[in-house]
């Protein structure tokens, strides 16, 4: 339905544009036959004219794409001006007659000239608008803060002038059009700076640029002449046709023929640096693809492979390989790795042959090596045929003469050195190794994450698994219940299977205020508890620095965010209790709501908020909220988990909220541990005595003062 209206709306408005045209046309063939020269018909023309391009704009605005780039954005506006350049030219050499100036009026000569000036005027004002719509797509990539407003500026000081035209006649010079001329053409050279698009264009679109930028440069300086007011029958016809139309296209084709020459001018200076930015780009890709790496790839060799594979991808060398140092519990020799030692292996070799690897490092064995393992710094190798430390390597000058020795350090150790090699001298820079160091640590992150990952398969197996996480899961969870004054508190967690995700704590912030958190990681086993691990250093260390729930939860997504696997998340609610007057604060990140019991009512504290890991921080920032509560005497707050409202046997509906509602408010006089209890009762009865699909966790709070 979306797209039959879309069609209709862009049909009915070209409709209208080419109606009001045509009309237009009409208004002039009778004014050439029959004299008339009353001021309303003029001015009515004129307004439809402006009516005609304003109604075309807006239909093309609605088909616009702003996907390309400025380099093909440049392309375009060419083939754009060589067609309308070239129709143009067409149209005055098929045209055999011209105008008769009459007390500054323009006069046609007959009836083919005001055909062709309609023509004419309209293919160049549709050019126009498009360029402008080009230019400003152009000048928004990259775009600062003031852009958008100066391009506004811009376009309302073009639409003025233009408009200006209508206070005298077609050939008069007014001191306001003069005026308003110099004041847009001001404006226009504060746009044409901006270009600071170029910087991030390839070396072959900057090539383009360059190209594209000269000839339109050059073509628009041919419409900047054919457009002199009066002096060509081309700037004739538009100026007949329409005077504030003839100011518009003129002062556009200004306008580019400015930002077009700028363009030119400072693609060829940016030109020399073109390859350097390449290679930063090819560098974060790089990166990024081994951040990817990281999480993505587990098995030892494909990961090893892939490291030496990007290195000589990152820093142009011709061969590279890595040697790992592994514990002698993780020694392991395949096809695609050799074992040397030990606790040493060579793998992922590239460009090289394992004799050669073996030459190298019985070589620099006792001399580059050693340093590398002692400091835990790279070293630059830029001449292996005239550096001490490598005389002992015997071998061709033309595919070995300089070398880059990397270390990957994990916690202050080496657990491995990358090697990179080049048939030049002085092949590596400052700049390589620096990358190359970035590349080294995501690197030893990733083969870490391997190793770990090979620990877990070869040394645990699923029953040991779950018996060491139940064990962690109870360590996590508060060993006691702090005993407060005017606080009841109770609490209980059950995992459904050997170890859940849910998470409850405590924390006495301060003397006054008392810190309750409830969370839910998903997923089951080793993952989720190693999440309440990391949750639970979190909350016991910035709780304390941040004594707002929703500041809390913010600096805790902003240390999760970085760690947390794309597909897990955390959903948490903390609240914050002063122990002495009963004022409860409460942040919730995507976990289900507080129930609020009192004497008077009852119901769930709503706030909104993401679960922790999920979008980025800001986004995280913008959607958390915090509610404050005042307990009264006997109030009671039911901290839980979504394994109580989703409590359900087969073909049974959920527990569901209204029903902890009703079950709460029905035992709320009791105390914490008795409503606890109540709870779990009827969540049991409710399962039919069947053991839960999902973890269950309830932390019961009750005000006494």
């Amino acid at each position: 339905m979306k797209s039959i209206y879309k069609k209709f709306k862009k049909a009915l408005l070209l409709g209208t544009t080419g109606f009001l045209l045509f009309i237009v046309l009409v208004v002039d063939i009778i004014r050439q036959s029959v004299d008339i020269e009353i001021g309303w018909i003029v001015l009515l023309r004129e307004i439809l004219i402006v009516i005609a391009f304003a109604t075309l704009f807006i239909m093309l605005e609605s088909t616009w794409k702003r996907e390309q780039t400025p380099s093909k954005k440049l392309g375009f506006a060419l083939v754009l001006s060589l067609v309308a350049a070239t129709a143009t030219a067409m149209m005055f050499i098929i045209s055999s007659s011209g105008f008769e100036v009459k007390n500054e009026y323009l006069l046609p000569l007959g009836f083919d000239t005001v055909v062709w000036a309609n023509l004419a005027s309209v293919v160049l004002g549709v050019t126009m608008i498009l360029l402008v719509m080009i230019l400003r797509d152009i000048l928004f990539s990259k775009r600062r803060k003031g852009t958008k407003r100066n391009f506004i500026i811009l376009i309302i000081l073009i639409i003025v002038s233009s408009v200006a035209t209508l206070l005298y006649r077609p050939m008069e010079y007014g001191i306001i059009s003069t005026i308003l001329t110099f004041i847009t053409l001001g404006a226009m050279l504060w746009n044409s700076f901006r270009v600071s698009w170029i910087v991030y264009l390839t070396k072959r679109e900057k090539i383009l640029s360059i190209v594209y930028g000269f000839f339109l440069f050059l073509i628009f300086i041919g419409f900047d002449i054919i457009l002199a007011r009066g002096q060509t029958v081309v700037g004739q016809s538009i100026l007949f046709y329409s005077p504030p139309l003839q100011t518009f296209i003129k002062e556009v084709a200004l306008f580019a023929t400015i930002y077009f020459g700028m363009t030119f001018i400072s693609t060829l200076f940016h030109l020399p640096t073109a390859e350097a930015f390449d290679r930063k780009i090819s560098e974060v890709s790089s990166l990024h693809n081994l951040s990817k790496l990281v999480t993505q790839v587990f098995d030892f060799n494909e990961l090893v492979e892939t490291v030496t594979a990007m290195t000589l991808q990152v820093c142009e060398a011709k061969s590279a390989w890595l040697e790992i140092i592994t514990p002698h519990t993780l020694k392991k020799s395949t096809n695609n790795s050799i074992a040397n030692g030990n606790d040493i292996t060579i793998a992922g070799l590239k460009n090289i042959s394992q004799e050669e690897t073996q030459i190298i490092m019985e070589a620099i064995r006792s001399t580059i090596r050693q340093s590398v393992l002692d400091h835990n710094k790279p070293i630059i190798i830029e001449s292996i045929r005239d550096d001490k430390r490598t005389q002992g390597i015997q071998m061709s000058a033309n595919k070995f003469n300089s070398m880059a020795i990397v270390p990957l350090v994990s916690h202050e150790a080496v657990i491995g050195i990358l090697y990179a090699t080049k048939d030049v001298e002085y092949g590596f820079d400052k700049d390589d190794i620096d990358v190359i160091s970035a590349f080294a640590d995501q690197a030893t992150v990733a083969i870490e994450n391997s190793r770990l990952i090979e620990k877990s398969i070869e040394r645990e197996r699923l029953m040991r698994e779950m018996m060491l996480a139940q064990e962690m899961q109870r360590k996590l969870l508060p060993q006691r219940i702090p005993q407060i004054e005017n606080i009841d508190l109770d609490a209980l967690s059950t995992p459904a299977f050997e170890v859940g995700g849910d998470y409850y704590d405590f924390l006495m912030i301060d003397n006054e205020h008392l810190g309750v958190l409830v969370g839910d990681v998903s997923g089951k086993g080793v993952s989720a508890a190693f999440y309440m691990a990391e949750m639970k250093g979190i909350f016991q260390s910035l709780s304390k620095i941040y004594t707002e729930p929703r500041k809390f939860l913010i600096e805790a997504q902003r240390a999760l965010i970085e760690t947390i696997d794309r597909r897990s998340f955390i959903t948490v609610v903390y609240a914050v209790v002063n122990i002495k007057t009963g004022l409860m604060k409460i942040a919730r990140a995507g976990h289900c709501p507080i129930l609020h019991v009192s004497e008077s009512k009852s119901g769930y504290i709503k706030s909104t908020g993401l679960g922790l890991g999920m979008g980025n921080v800001e986004i995280f920032e913008r959607t958390i909220t915090q509610t404050e509560v005042q307990l009264e005497s006997g109030d009671v707050a039911v901290f839980y988990t979504d394994g109580v409202t989703e409590a359900r046997p087969d073909g049974v509906p959920e527990f569901g909220y209204e029903r902890l509602r009703e079950v709460v408010a029905s035992v709320y006089r009791k105390s914490a541990m008795q409503i606890r209890d109540s709870l779990i009762t009827a969540v049991d009865s409710h399962m039919m005595h069947q053991p839960p699909e999902d973890d269950l966790t309830i932390v019961v709070l009750k005000w006494k003062k």
